[in-house]
């Protein structure tokens, strides 16, 4: 059973047989699920966990997908059927239409390593149905590290979108992009929606990871003023080799 604010999207995980049933409402859901699985922006997570926490529901498995920890473990406190995971892994694109059956599969999913039992074997369980690899990470430890690994990534490529859009008045300038820019610009079409509550939690450190990529961008701007080959080039040697150690990790690359 399921359900979602928006009745087209409850329609269409009906139609593709994402869910068995449709709840009328959320109570119905709350009250009749083994295990329950929260899949909303941030904020929302955060209000339902602190309604579930004040009135545990009969499942004996929650959970969340949520971008952050900390915010998440704190709004759940009293929640012992409660586990924190975060599958990393996911698109652009929301909604059942955007639907993909080997999304998980060889992606990490994380989970918080000191949730109580039983619940966390049952996360565990799930996460490996479903393809993905459960790693244990601490709340702390991933929110800063998530800052690096993902909310950067969104912010870079919204700013070169942003970037880009100043000049697509020029015909010629959407026809010299490539799959290069369509790359580094997909996650450019994220809802704001499901942002929005990320950077407000976690801003000042994706604030702080903002500036060191902008300070090592204004070291490459300054090489390239100057014509310093050799800079540039131990630069590319650099960045080659984190590349490198990056896809020893890719999925069906990782040691087992």
């Amino acid at each position: 059973m399921g359900w979602d604010a928006d009745p087209a999207n409850l329609a269409g995980a009906l139609e593709r047989g994402a869910l068995d049933r449709a709840g009328g409402s959320l109570d119905d859901v709350l009250t009749d699920c083994a295990s329950l699985a929260l899949a909303l922006p941030l904020p929302a997570t955060l209000a339902l966990l602190r309604s579930l926490a004040a009135r545990p529901p009969a499942a004996t498995l929650v959970f969340d997908v949520a971008s952050l920890k900390l915010p998440v473990l704190e709004a759940a406190a009293g929640l012992p059927a409660f586990v924190g995971t975060h599958p990393i892994a996911g698109s652009e694109r929301s909604g059942p239409a955007a639907a993909d059956a080997a999304l998980f599969r060889d992606r990490v999913w994380t989970y918080e390593p000191a949730a109580a039992e039983p619940a966390r074997s049952a996360a565990v369980a799930l996460i490996a149905a479903t393809g993905a690899r459960p790693v244990p990470v601490a709340a702390a430890e991933h929110d800063r590290l998530i800052a690096l690994t993902s909310h950067l990534p969104q912010v870079v490529s919204t700013a070169l979108a942003v970037r880009l859009g100043r000049e697509l008045d020029e015909p010629e300038a959407a026809a010299l992009c490539g799959p290069g820019m369509a790359s580094m610009t997909r996650l450019a079409g994220s809802s704001w929606l499901m942002w929005d509550g990320i950077f407000a939690q976690n801003g000042q450190a994706v604030a702080q990871e903002v500036r060191s990529l902008a300070h090592i961008l204004s070291e490459a701007a300054e090489a390239l003023e100057s014509g310093r080959a050799e800079w540039l080039e131990r630069w590319f040697a650099q960045a080659a080799r984190a590349v490198a150690r990056l896809n020893q990790n890719a999925p069906g690359n990782e040691p087992r």
